[in-house]
């Protein structure tokens, strides 16, 4: 998708008057938190691709302000999983830096998400991955990042994510699941920070 249609707008304002689905959790035993912890009034299930031009929109424009201003003060928690498409040659190739990163420590794996969404129309015209990796870590961290590229774990762990998104129907990205108040709505496209920040002021003082 390039942008958010004017039905997924529609739903999702509906889901202010009181309507949406029934609630769903992540099956994940590993939950990688972007922001928030996960008793926040309001979850954010993010399947993304690094390598999705509309996901680094996403990004940079709605979830860095979200993460500001209502993930640090614990009111939204937004748990990331990686779904790389087959069209992206490199998308794999950054999901196991970000999946080995989180395995060095949060702190790493947020830093490597920030340089892969804000660099991303370097390296997914070169591949040149590592190189960003590098730029956001310490020579130390890399070296740790770069040890754990082959474990098995690490694309196991985008693959489980991948199975989730498969069960949840996302066909594209990014896709959102919004949890509040007993009711899960989906959302896919990139939404305008304006629209979450009204919904979240209706949930959440």
């Amino acid at each position: 998708m390039t942008s958010i249609g004017k039905v997924t707008l529609f739903v999702f304002v509906a889901l202010l008057t009181g309507f949406g689905l029934k609630a769903q959790t992540s099956t994940s035993s590993e939950e990688a938190l972007l922001g928030g912890n996960l008793d926040a009034p309001i979850r954010i299930d993010l399947f993304s691709d690094f390598q999705c031009p509309v996901c680094r929109d996403l990004y940079l424009e709605t979830l860095r302000p979200v993460l500001k201003d209502y993930c640090e003060p614990n009111k939204v928690c937004i748990v990331y999983h990686d779904f790389p498409l087959r069209g992206h040659p490199y998308a794999r190739d950054a999901a196991r830096y970000s999946q080995a990163a989180l395995r060095v420590g949060r702190r790493q794996w947020l830093a490597v998400v920030d340089a892969l969404y804000t660099n991303q129309p370097a390296w997914s015209q070169d591949g040149k991955v590592e190189a960003t990796v590098a730029a956001a870590v310490s020579p130390e961290d890399l070296q740790k990042i770069k040890g754990l590229l082959n474990y098995p774990y690490i694309n196991e762990s985008i693959d489980r994510d991948v199975a989730l998104g498969q069960k949840r129907k996302v066909d594209s990205t990014p896709t959102l699941f919004v949890t509040a108040i007993g009711r899960e709505q989906k959302v896919v496209g990139r939404i305008p920070y304006n629209v979450l920040r009204d919904y979240f002021n209706r949930i959440v003082k």
